[in-house]
């Protein structure tokens, strides 16, 4: 659910523990067939939504205790924050573009790139790590540029444009995501050591 009003707490899913996640991008589409047979689909939004299980329990009881701790601070699923997908989260110069932002001057949003054959889909990125550098290739020259891409939006600020410039990045990014559930479901498994299992986390990217 898009929620306007969502408070985002600006740091990182505990990252031992999202691993073990599986999931991965979810499109809003909706489907009809004719009379023929035909089928007929529709893309309602643009961009995709990511969606993450992590059935798996904590190998620790540390792994455990930071994970309560990271639910309880968020307010179940009241807050946002970040995650790492650990099979998408590096945005290198070949697979990444910045596309200029509709009605803000000289700024740009970062983005990632999905190419296959004559395709290409283009995701915007707006959680960046720290790190991350922006490159103006100009008449077939890069250039690493001063400026620093904004890690809260993916977006920055370039100066100097001229007509033909294109703008790539590298560094790492993450999802902005919070819990499905606001309640959490736990068990100390038997044994010496009392681990503390929670299977059956969900998470969903979210629209801040």
């Amino acid at each position: 659910m898009d929620r306007s009003d969502m408070a985002f707490f600006d740091a990182i899913f505990p990252e031992r523990i999202s691993r073990e996640a599986e999931g991965g991008p979810r499109f809003l589409t909706s489907k009809a067939y004719a009379s023929g047979g035909q089928r007929i689909t529709n893309r309602d939004a643009t961009y995709p939504k990511h969606e993450y299980s992590i059935a798996h329990p904590p190998r620790a009881q540390a792994d455990f205790e930071a994970l309560r701790a990271f639910f309880y601070v968020v307010g179940g699923d009241a807050d946002a924050f970040r995650f790492k997908d650990w099979s998408d989260f590096r945005g290198r110069v070949d697979n990444t573009t910045a596309t200029p932002v509709a009605g803000v001057a000289n700024t740009w949003q970062l983005c990632r790139t999905y190419t296959f054959g004559s395709r290409q889909f283009i995701r915007p990125i707006y959680k960046l790590a720290a790190g991350c550098q922006v490159i103006r290739v100009r008449d077939g020259v890069e250039t690493v540029l001063t400026a620093a891409p904004d890690v809260s939006t993916g977006r920055v600020v370039i100066a100097g444009h001229a007509a033909g410039d294109v703008y790539r990045w590298s560094g790492e990014f993450h999802v902005p995501v919070a819990f499905k559930d606001p309640a959490a479901v736990w068990r100390v498994l038997g044994g010496h050591k009392l681990i503390t299992e929670w299977s059956g986390i969900e998470l969903e990217e979210v629209r801040l």
